[in-house]
């Protein structure tokens, strides 16, 4: 499953900073605009994962739209909306299906378990969206 988060881009006197405010702690640096978009990206899974993995609570994310800018780091340039897919580790479980339905899985994909773990998250992500 994925999430988006809001990252706040500010500009000092050299460099840009990037923070999102539902992380706190969660900031990069860089030398041009292009750099840090592209070090928001890389960060946003490496700090979701970390969190993960040290047990904290990964808050859900705010909506773009409430997400403001503290202004006190530098000046805001923008916002940018950067999505991770959130950790979590492999469970084996067991499904009963008819078998012309595991026939024709078969038929699309050499990989059950990614079929029907991205069917799950479009499925989740339909309900989610529409409620």
């Amino acid at each position: 499953m994925e999430r988006s988060y809001t990252a706040i881009i500010e500009k000092d006197s050299d460099q840009y900073i990037v923070s999102f405010p539902d992380l706190p702690g969660c900031m990069t640096f860089a030398n041009s605009l292009e750099d840090a978009y592209q070090n928001a990206r890389e960060l946003l899974p490496v700090y979701l994962e970390a969190m993960y993995e040290n047990e904290k609570n990964i808050p859900e994310p705010s909506a773009y739209e409430s997400v403001k800018p503290e202004g006190e780091d530098g000046e805001f340039i923008g916002k940018l909306l950067v999505s991770a897919r959130m950790p979590g580790k492999m469970v084996r479980t067991n499904i009963t299906l008819e078998s012309y339905l595991l026939d024709a899985v078969d038929r699309l994909t050499t990989n059950r378990s990614a079929f029907f773990a991205d069917l799950a998250e479009r499925e989740i992500r339909r309900r989610t969206t529409s409620a």
